[in-house]
């Protein structure tokens, strides 16, 4: 029986392990790579998707997946950039899911502290609804959030998809903001300079 339990967990000290060594890969290219990573949005959809894989992934590194969304949504349908980049967004958050799914044992240690406390209850009392409205608003707490989601063993699957669904929610907000705010914008500075 003991035997079996360090198994398990020598699996999620590699899990979490990869996990991070991921995230901070990602980081590291996206710093060092920014350039081509931003020229991959002239690839419409796909390229909307590969930056939000990096914006949903990179903790340390702030991405400008916003902008990118806003500004495609102008170019392109929005909606579809909204589902598109809620789908990369979600799979970026992937990494940081694990990181903390292997992190289980550090619970105890963090029971003092106010926002894991104020976290894992409420992802333990309203679990579902509280991953989506996480997921569908800008705040900067979605990833502690979602390392705690993945401390208490919140189910990857569902996990995933409800944040694809809040992520989704968020970005197609943006790509119409884009959609309206921009051309809107181009229009007027258009009349402006009498074209």
């Amino acid at each position: 029986m003991q035997e079996a339990k360090t198994g398990t967990g020598k699996a999620q000290y590699v899990i979490g392990g990869l996990a991070i060594a991921l995230t901070i890969a990602l980081c590291v290219v996206a710093v060092l790579y920014w350039e081509y990573i931003k020229n991959v949005s002239h690839y419409g959809y796909l390229g909307v998707f590969i930056i939000s894989i990096f914006a949903g992934a990179t903790v340390l590194v702030p991405i400008p997946g916003i902008l990118v969304v806003f500004t495609m949504g102008s170019i392109l349908h929005p909606a579809l950039v909204g589902l598109v980049s809620g789908l990369g967004e979600a799979v970026g958050s992937i990494g940081i899911y694990l990181s903390g799914y292997s992190g289980q044992r550090a619970i105890q240690g963090l029971d003092n502290y106010r926002i894991f406390a104020r976290f894992s209850d409420w992802i333990r009392r309203r679990g579902s609804v509280a991953v989506f409205l996480m997921s569908a608003i800008l705040n900067p707490l979605f990833y502690p959030f979602t390392a705690i989601a993945g401390m208490l063993r919140f189910g990857l699957v569902r996990f995933f998809f409800l944040c694809w669904g809040g992520k989704s929610v968020k970005n197609m907000m943006i790509a119409y903001a884009g959609f309206f705010g921009l051309r809107s914008l181009l229009r007027w500075a258009g009349i402006m300079m009498g074209l």
